[in-house]
């Protein structure tokens, strides 16, 4: 049933004559139609809509489009017009094509969609009004409806009728059940089909959460209409030339957010679809506005082509309406996001249209702007002539407004070192930096109009509209507000180039800031446990989605002093910012200040680069600077931010954020925790490894009493950044059910045990598990043999016994060496040096092998690198650590530098730099990937003499630069049977594993709570006139704690009457009496005795209780 909301003047009169309003006094009719006449707005704009196309402008012919959070008046009228040449087979004359059409002060257009039958267009009254949707429809409030009603129907003070909340509802509903896609208005395609298929609840309204839905995606409010020219003596009244057959689809929509591009933002798309047979040539739109910024008498405009923006601003410090509000005058832009399509076959051009990508197109920028001015010669001809036509066509091509088609006067610069040059885009200098015109145009300087009321026109064009063509362009409405009457065109830019970055990158404008963190609360005793690593998706889609160049960054922690407070009020108390380690501290942007009533520039992001963290344990209350008391309740909330820091004023976004209510309180009757939070849990490892496992324990509420089990998988997934990685897994053994899955393994970086920064860890079951690998590097270069063979266990040195040798990294050899040695790096002999290719070892370790018939060495970094000779060493992969296994061994290539000494002669001419010992050539370890860069390969290509390389890209680089340094001073080499180990970190492998049991807690133990009983008390006690934390002075109780679930509390006089029977029913621990008798009136001063039943537990107690009423005073009588 198609719902509209028409209201009876005789049950709206009495409440706008009661306001002051008399109907007869207006300029215009009331609002009674939400089909005619409605209002689209979030916390910075509020802007009229009319179903005849009119935007920005009041239905009693005043300011229409309102700005700041103060809604001043900005904008008198918010239009749109187009114009071209249409092809008739009975005249060329120019006048005879030319043909004006849309919407200035008067409407040259209808409402309705055109539709075709049999040829003839005619306009389908089905839409013949507005529509609109708010993404919150569902939830709406009453109050958000009545402000709403407030606005519509001009209402101050009266009370709302319950019918007008009720129709208005209705109509949100209706809209979003009915939205009508059919005729082309816009809707979120979920699933990316092209086709409006949503998933539909039970009563036949779409589900945004499920697939498709109404509007634009993202958007808090959007209005859509449709107009036409199909009335041909409306368009004659206004222009004097014939209609096209034009259809204008109109969307508008706006954002609450607080990003303030968004939000100080209206979004325009109009749609234009040639419904005629005729094709338009040298088409042009323009954006007409009429700005009346606050006072009209004092406005001054200007435009910025490379921003395709045009702007109005206020000629002095002051302005009456924005000093009502202590505030300076605001700036306002109309910037052309979207232009027209025109072909240009480059495969290399894409355009936009439909919120999609067109290869081979490009979009039009804006091709003129103008301005008129009221009052000046620069001003409005009379409706209904075709002078009024000329004079719309000229200035949408950037001519000046004279009616001659034929021999259209050039605009030109009349201020500025470029004054009387021809341009299509005058004011176009910088009234911030350049205010008198010395370097550039600027409005109310040199020849230019003095300040008053202005219009301006962003234009675009010319293009072509074929029969059944389809065009659309978008704008923004934008305001910005600064330190005076200019700065705020600083904003103004800034923010167009976000929302133009937007279109080019996402196709649409979208909400950059991050998803609020889903928190639980624990509370106990002591302290209170936040936590927000439990939801793994919710921490994904805050962490890994980047939006609009906006970056996860971290998290903050508040307390808020009760539950109608925010986090810009000064009692709200900042506890804690969990950040990412990237040198991101202090990040500036514009924030809103009450007592300016404007954005200030200043501080929004304290960072302090402390590493990320999912859970905060409150330990006292920090606004009061106090423990936690018991029974009182607490308010706590957890925000997320990101950062772009291209962004400029509006660098970092933070998070909307859920009310966390605790209520501070030890465990419940019957219940036991067995765990604090950070306590750490005994792990066990299947086998040695390099790898660390943590288990800790986060929120002792949550345990479960079940063993886990830690292992290792690849990821298969071709989609996942963790592709192809060993990840790890979370079982509980307990429940056979993995409850992490494809976790990616950090790398620890120094002492695990003293890891600071290393809580960005998921939390599952009230544990914070984590999971380390080792940096990929050498545990220990040790030698394991030597002249007589492999050194026994006596024979190992501290460092190198627990790796099973003699630890020689610029550290002796073994003491049975004749000629004691040790290893270093060339270039600085560190150990960084000979590790720049380990990560290609794949957690293998590697041998030099001192044998008698030893191998080739190539001098490969050498200039003439075709210079080879025979050491008496070999280079081998060992594998996994299977010493004993040479199955799997590999030999590898060797070669490398001479240091600068002796190419070709592998000697000691060469110094290391850290000791400063004589040192051998530098030896690089290159390991085969295939039977083409095998050794064989390696030694074939060296016995040849050709030096082909053809082994060099079938193999990798292992270790590079090492040098045998000679302490003994003999000048040789290690003897024969020597062998060197080069031991790596271990990476996981399939088969290993961590297990440990989490501790549990007891729940419900009927021992437990028959013992409990001894704690139950009432507070406070005594009762002195009211209580801290009653919320105000009407509301008194006391509190009973420590209760079971089911509780019968009798309270009697001294003398035994009964004052009042409760009977608690639930699972809370807490039960309040008001302190009032049987009757409802509140109880005298006195001692009562309190008697407590439990019935299921057999047990009773009986407290004292003493109450002293305060005297209470009425504040009207």
């Amino acid at each position: 049933m198609k719902i509209r909301i028409v209201f009876l003047l005789m049950f709206v009169l009495p409440f706008l004559l009661k306001a002051g309003r008399k109907f007869a006094e207006k300029k215009g009719a009331p609002v009674t139609d939400y089909n005619h006449f409605t209002i689209i707005e979030n916390d910075m704009w509020r802007y009229w809509i009319d179903y005849q196309g009119s935007l920005g402008k009041h239905p009693l012919n005043t300011q229409g489009g309102f700005f700041t959070v103060n809604k001043v008046p900005v904008i008198f009228l918010d239009g749109f017009v187009w114009g071209g040449m249409v092809e008739d087979s009975t005249s060329t004359e120019p006048l005879d094509l030319l043909r004006v059409g849309g919407i200035t002060y008067r409407a040259a257009t209808i409402p309705g969609r055109i539709v075709e039958n049999n040829g003839q267009l005619s306009v389908d009254p089905t839409f013949q009004r507005l529509f609109k949707v708010r993404k919150n429809w569902r939830t709406l409030s009453r109050a958000q409806l009545e402000d709403e009603l407030r606005v519509v129907f001009q209402l101050k003070d009266e009370i709302i009728p319950e019918i007008m909340v009720s129709e208005l509802r209705n109509w949100y509903a209706d809209n979003w059940k009915n939205w009508p896609t059919d005729a082309g208005a816009p809707f979120n395609d979920v699933n990316g089909n092209g086709v409006y298929d949503p998933v539909l609840d039970e009563n036949g309204y779409p589900l945004s959460d499920m697939g498709d839905y109404p509007g634009i995606a993202e958007a808090d409010q959007v209005v859509w209409l449709v107009v036409n020219d199909l009335d041909q003596m409306r368009v004659e009244e206004v222009f004097d030339t014939p209609s096209i057959g034009l259809e204008v689809q109109i969307t508008l929509w706006t954002y609450e957010s607080d990003f303030l591009p968004l939000s100080q933002t209206v979004f325009e798309r109009y749609v234009v679809v040639n419904k005629s047979d005729k094709t338009i040539e040298n088409m042009y739109f323009s954006k007409f506005v009429d700005p009346d910024l606050g006072d009209y008498g004092n406005d001054l405009v200007g435009c910025d082509s490379t921003l395709n923006l045009g702007y109005v601003y206020n000629a002095s410090f002051e302005d009456f309406e924005f000093k009502k509000y202590r505030m300076p005058p605001a700036v306002v832009g109309f910037g052309l996001l979207q232009g027209p399509v025109v072909q240009t076959g480059n495969p290399l051009d894409t355009a936009m249209v439909n919120f999609e990508q067109k290869t081979g197109y490009r979009n039009l920028p804006m091709s003129s702007f103008n301005y008129l001015a009221a009052g000046s010669d620069w001003g409005h001809p009379d409706y209904g002539i075709i002078e009024m036509a000329i004079f719309y066509y000229n200035l949408m091509r950037g001519y000046a407004p004279y009616p001659d088609l034929l021999n259209p006067l050039p605009v030109i610069f009349r201020s500025g070192p470029q004054k009387g040059q021809i341009t299509r885009f005058p004011l176009s200098g910088d009234p911030v930096n350049d205010p008198t015109a010395q370097w550039g145009d600027i409005d109310g300087q040199g020849e230019n109009l003095p300040p008053g009321d202005r219009r301006l026109m962003i234009n675009v064009g010319p293009f072509t509209m074929k029969p059944h063509d389809r065009q659309e362009v978008i704008y923004a409405v934008t305001g910005g507000v600064g330190n005076d009457h200019r700065q705020g065109i600083v904003q103004l830019k800034s923010f167009n180039q976000i929302l133009e970055d937007m279109i080019d990158r996402d196709l649409r404008p979208v909400n950059p800031e991050p998803p609020a963190p889903r928190v639980k609360a624990s509370p106990f005793d002591e302290f209170v446990v936040l936590n927000w690593g439990w939801d793994v998706k919710n921490v994904e889609e805050i962490e890994k989605k980047v939006r609009h160049g906006y970056r996860f960054e971290g998290y903050n922690v508040y307390q808020l002093p009760d539950s109608q407070a925010n986090l810009e009020d000064p009692r709200t108390v900042k506890l804690a910012t969990f950040d990412r380690i990237n040198g991101v501290y202090s990040i500036e942007g514009l924030r809103y200040l009450p007592d300016k009533r404007r954005y200030v520039r200043t501080v929004v992001q304290e960072g302090t680069d402390s590493g990320i963290q999912y859970y905060f344990i409150a330990r006292g209350d920090s606004i009061n600077g106090r423990p936690f008391y018991r029974g009182s309740t607490y308010y706590f909330a957890v925000t997320s931010y990101n950062y772009n820091p291209q962004s400029g004023d509006v660098a970092a976004l933070e998070s909307d954020y859920q009310l966390i209510k605790v209520t501070v309180q030890p465990a419940k009757p019957g219940n036991r925790y067995l765990a604090e939070p950070e306590e750490s849990i005994e792990v066990t490892a299947s086998h040695e490894s390099d790898f660390q496992c943590q288990v800790q324990v986060v929120d002792p509420a949550a345990l479960t009493g079940h063993q886990y089990q830690v292992y290792f998988t690849q990821d298969e997934d071709t989609t996942s950044e963790t592709f192809g990685q060993w990840v790890w897994n979370l079982k509980d053994v307990t429940l056979s059910a993995d409850v992490l899955k494809n976790q990616p393994i950090k790398t620890l970086e120094g002492n695990f045990f003293q890891q600071t920064k290393g809580n960005d860890f998921l939390i599952v079951d009230g544990l914070q598990v984590k999971v380390w690998q080792p940096p990929i590097t050498l545990k220990a270069i040790v030698q394991v043999a030597d002249a007589e063979g492999p050194l026994t266990e006596d024979e190992f040195d501290a460092r190198g016994a627990p790796y099973g040798g003699n630890y020689v990294w610029q550290s002796l050899s073994s003491p049975n060496d004749a000629n004691r040695f040790y290893l270093s790096g060339g270039e600085g002999g560190s150990l960084e040096r000979i590790m720049t290719g380990l990560g290609n070892a794949m957690n293998h370790d590697f041998e030099l092998r001192f044998t008698e018939s030893g191998g080739y060495y190539l001098w490969w970094a050498e200039d003439s690198n075709q210079l080879a000779a025979r050491v008496p060493f070999e280079a081998w992969d060992v594998g996994r650590g299977t010493y004993d296994d040479a199955t799997d061994d590999i030999r590898c290539l060797t070669g490398g530098y001479s240091g600068g000494a002796t190419p070709g002669v592998f000697d000691f001419a060469y110094q290391d730099p850290a000791f400063g010992f004589p040192a051998t050539d530098w030896i690089d370890i290159r390991k085969p990937i295939n039977e083409q860069g095998s050794y064989p390969v390696f030694a074939q290509d060296i016995e040849s003499g050709v030096f082909s390389y053809s082994w060099w890209d079938n193999s990798v680089e292992i270790l590079s630069g090492i040098i045998i340094c000679d302490y003994g001073g003999a000048a040789t080499l290690p003897p024969t049977n020597t062998v060197i180990r080069f031991i790596t970190t271990k990476g996981p492998d399939e088969n290993l594993t961590f297990t440990f049991n989490a501790p549990g807690k007891i729940e419900n133990d009927p021992e437990l709570m028959k013992k409990d009983v001894e704690k139950i008390n009432v507070f406070p006690n005594p009762y002195y006139a009211a209580s801290s934390m009653e919320p105000d002075r009407f509301t008194h109780f006391v509190t009973f704690n420590h209760l079971p679930p089911h509780a019968i509390i009798r309270i009697f006089t001294l003398n035994g009457a009964l004052v009042r029977k409760l009977e608690k029913r639930d699972d809370s621990q807490f039960f309040r009496w008001d302190l009032k008798n049987e009757k409802g009136w509140r109880v005298a001063s006195g001692l009562y005795i309190v008697h407590i039943d439990m019935p299921e537990l057999g047990k009773q107690k009986v407290l004292k209780l003493m109450v002293i009423t305060g005297e209470e005073t009425l504040d009207y009588y």
